[in-house]
């Protein structure tokens, strides 16, 4: 029982425990309540009630082992007291004739059916005359004791036993005015009947004992006869240092001379000071209270059980639906805002669905209408930049004039501040399209290597201006892939600028290339700026700009990386990255062989 306590203990605390965690998720918080309000209440009382169930249970299997042993002393008792009344009533029988004595000599024995003789005995302690029973009349000239003759009152005998080893007790009642004593020789072969009588269950046994622990009735004769002594056992033990207690008040569990465990109890027989005892198995005393366990916990798992199902689909009903809202945030969170929500729990749940819905309804037609107007102005400026890059160029070719080397650094400033511009267009639409599934992929083969190559001599003049140096490392024997040439140059491109601008001076970029796994992996690394950890995993989502710190500056329009995501992933490669904060960013990417 104390080990279901603590046991019990440790799961409340455990629980309380799970409810407090943070970090764990809502189901099995819900989960942790209905076992607190249900489950743990029903093993809580399961528990009080099998304490109480065998405190009640054995204390019954105690008061009826009780009574059977008591019945019985009962019994010895009142044959003792019924055969006591036979010799009483013939108490006047020194005043009779021998004739009549003898007759009612005949009469006790006939009475009194454990008598096996009756003896008369003078006022001087000589023996008259004795009757048995099947051989009448036996003249003797044995002295009673003085033991037996002295006070005037009735005694029982300690036991005796005849020469066959048979016990008897003899029982005597003076006769008037001190003239003599009726005595008559009690047999225990009626006691021995008795106990032969008495069915202690299927194993329990019923045995007497004297006041020193002797065997004076069992239901094998034959211990008896033996003159077998059970002052070893520790019912009789208490019995014997404790016989001004009349009866056990518990069980006394042992092993007997079998090595069975048993439980025993006693009963003194109140006219002779003896006991009577009942040995049963523990295994049978015991058997209903394991019955009455089976049923208990066998009821209290049942009902937990049928309470714990019934909880779990509450609680599945409960979580269930906010985890398609939790699905539709994920999925707003990725850019997907055409969501439906098929919640209908009828309470403030679905409500919350139905405004998540429209919020996303309304979250959907906000950016339709930014990607239109985005589109729209792409398209629009695309025109006039095309008409001033072609005047800076005509301005450029001195067909209308000479133009002083100032002039020519204006104009060249604004040619590239105008190429940045059309890459920037460029890539607002190339990305829309990719967004939408409209950009078709015209793959030829490319060698990468001389990509790389001519991406390296296109930057290497700018990287020497700025005393930064820039490498390339290629494996010779790298494979010929099957990609849109333009997109993976500009993916360089964007790959290489950046590098190029977040390296310090004196600082080194690498562009490898090398074969794994069935891919084409290729990797720039720079030793600059790095990127702040909190970026790391939104550094491809659009419009996201990284804060150089060192510099308290913000470069590009957030469009360039994730252009870079969405054409490797439109050719079935993978694009990551890895950087230190002021040690450098390395941008791996992979296309498929």
């Amino acid at each position: 029982m104390r080990k279901c306590w603590i046991w019990l203990k440790s799961t409340f605390l455990n629980i309380i425990r799970t409810i407090s965690n943070q970090h764990v998720s809502l189901r099995y918080k819900f989960i942790s309540i209905v076992i607190l309000a249900i489950v743990l209440p029903a093993l809580f009382f399961g528990i009080i009630l099998t304490s109480i169930s065998r405190s009640a249970l054995r204390e019954s299997i105690f008061h009826r082992q009780q009574e059977t042993v008591q019945r019985l002393a009962d019994r010895i008792n009142a044959q003792l007291e019924y055969h006591h009344k036979i010799l009483l009533a013939r108490q006047n029988i020194g005043t009779s004739s021998r004739r009549n004595q003898l007759n009612a000599a005949a009469d006790i024995l006939s009475q009194g059916t454990a008598f096996s003789a009756v003896t008369l005995t003078g006022g001087r302690g000589q023996e008259l005359w004795q009757y048995r029973r099947g051989s009448g009349l036996v003249r003797s000239a044995r002295l009673l004791s003085r033991g037996q003759m002295s006070g005037g009152k009735s005694t029982i005998s300690r036991v005796y036993f005849s020469g066959q080893d048979n016990p008897y007790i003899i029982l005597s009642v003076p006769l008037p005015g001190k003239n003599g004593v009726l005595s008559a020789k009690l047999d225990f072969e009626q006691l021995w009947q008795w106990i032969a009588e008495v069915k202690v269950g299927d194993t329990g046994q019923v045995f007497i004992v004297d006041k020193k622990g002797n065997l004076i009735a069992h239901k094998e004769p034959e211990r008896v006869r033996a003159h077998s002594n059970f002052s070893n056992l520790p019912v009789v033990r208490d019995f014997i240092t404790q016989q001004a207690i009349a009866s056990s008040k518990d069980w006394r569990e042992y092993s007997d001379e079998r090595g069975e465990s048993v439980v025993a109890l006693y009963q003194v027989i109140a006219r002779l000071g003896w006991a009577v005892v009942i040995q049963i198995s523990s295994d049978e005393v015991y058997a209903p209270l394991r019955s009455m366990y089976r049923t208990v916990v066998f009821w209290t798992l049942f009902w937990s059980g049928v309470f714990l199902f019934f909880g779990y689909h509450l609680v599945e009903r409960i979580v269930h639906p906010l985890l398609l809202l939790q699905t539709g945030t994920e999925q707003i969170a990725r850019g997907k805002l055409d969501i439906s929500l098929d919640i209908h729990t009828g309470d403030e749940v679905e409500m919350l669905a139905k405004n998540f819905v429209r919020m996303a309804t309304a979250l959907r037609q906000s950016e339709t209408m930014k990607q239109n107007l985005t589109g729209m102005i792409v398209h629009d400026l695309k025109s006039p930049l095309s008409g001033i890059m072609g005047s800076l160029d005509y301005l450029e070719s001195g067909l209308l004039g000479d133009i002083s080397d100032d002039q020519k650094k204006i104009i060249s400033l604004a040619k590239k501040s105008s190429e940045t511009m059309l890459v920037m267009v460029q890539n607002l639409l190339d990305v829309a399209k990719m967004e939408e599934g409209k950009l078709e992929l015209r793959k030829e083969a490319v060698n990468l290597g001389l990509l790389i190559e001519e991406r390296v001599s296109q930057y290497e003049a700018l990287a020497v201006s700025e005393r930064k140096t820039i490498t390339a490392v290629i494996d010779p024997g790298l494979p010929v892939v099957s990609v849109e040439r333009h997109l993976i140059e500009r993916v360089l491109n964007n790959l290489l600028s950046n590098a190029v601008n977040h390296t310090f001076s004196g600082g080194v970029i690498t562009i490898a290339a090398r074969q794994a796994d069935g891919m084409v992996e290729m990797r720039v690394e720079d030793n600059g700026a790095g990127i702040p950890p909190e970026y790391l995993d939104t550094i491809f989502e659009k419009f996201v700009q990284v804060e150089r710190r060192q510099a308290k500056l913000r470069t590009g329009a957030g469009l360039g990386l994730t252009f870079c995501k969405m054409v490797i992933e439109t050719h079935g490669g993978k694009i990551r990255v890895e950087s230190c904060l002021k040690k450098g960013s390395a941008f791996i990417f992979t296309v498929p062989i």
